[in-house]
């Protein structure tokens, strides 16, 4: 706790929070290289203050996109169940895995998800009955989330979203409001297990989901208004800069 910067806390939660109910991302993507680089969080407690941010940030962008229609409740209801068996196994694999060995899998995840991000989409302007879609790689789907969300201690939006794109061929707009559903459901298991491990720290994570609830709302409002083509703009923009970023910081 010495090193934590207890005043950035807050901010960094608003932060994460505008981006989970804008971007769909849950927070956490943006959250870890904050709460590591900029708040001095150890890596192993920002994991589980990050699950936490995104839990609460979740809720709240995720009434605002579904005032609006854009949260598919059965796809939700599905990848999220999926994702809380793969919490609990990747909470349990984290703990045998260094600092380096975690930043490492979070490069390769963020790298694979950009590349997916920037192909062409063939299927967005196509009428979308929600529910009508594969229901078997729904679950694996969910469970790969939920499993990286505990190793990582991401909600796994940066995830889910080019992997309902093109696997099961959801509009980008039904799948950000529908990401931060699956995210609620699969953090249960999550954050049950990174509490049992002692990766949660009550005073570091109050102070985080302290800014997380206004900003994720703020971020639904935001999305709403906001083109597709410039929504997926952002999307390939911030998982770029935080690839480089997190990649100085680890090896340079």
């Amino acid at each position: 706790m010495n090193n934590v910067c207890l005043w950035a806390l807050p901010i960094i939660g608003l932060i994460g929070g505008f981006f989970s109910g804008f971007l769909g991302l849950g927070g956490g993507v943006v959250m870890l290289p904050l709460l590591t680089f900029i708040g001095g969080v150890p890596i192993k407690l920002a994991t589980g203050t990050g699950l936490v941010q995104v839990f609460v940030a979740s809720i709240s962008g995720m009434i605002s996109h579904h005032r609006s229609g854009m949260v598919d409740l059965k796809a939700g209801i599905i990848l999220g169940l999926g994702g809380i068996g793969g919490g609990i196994v990747g909470s349990i694999c984290s703990i045998y895995l260094n600092a380096i060995q975690l930043q490492i899998i979070y490069l390769l995840i963020i790298l694979t998800a950009t590349v997916f991000l920037s192909l062409p989409i063939n299927f967005e302007t196509r009428e979308y009955r929600k529910g009508n879609f594969n229901k078997i790689p729904g679950v694996g789907i969910g469970f790969i989330v939920g499993f990286l969300g505990g190793l990582l201690g991401i909600g796994g939006g940066f995830i889910i979203i080019p992997m309902a794109i093109y696997l099961l061929e959801i509009p980008l707009r039904v799948t950000i409001g529908t990401s931060l559903l699956v995210i609620f459901i699969s953090s249960f298991g999550t954050i049950w297990a990174k509490f049992k491990v002692g990766h949660i720290e009550p005073m570091i994570t109050l102070l985080v989901v302290s800014g997380s609830i206004f900003g994720a709302f703020l971020g639904a409002q935001v999305s709403r208004k906001t083109p597709i083509n410039l929504l997926r703009f952002f999307l390939v923009c911030i998982l770029g800069l935080i690839f480089l970023t997190v990649l100085y910081k680890t090896f340079f």
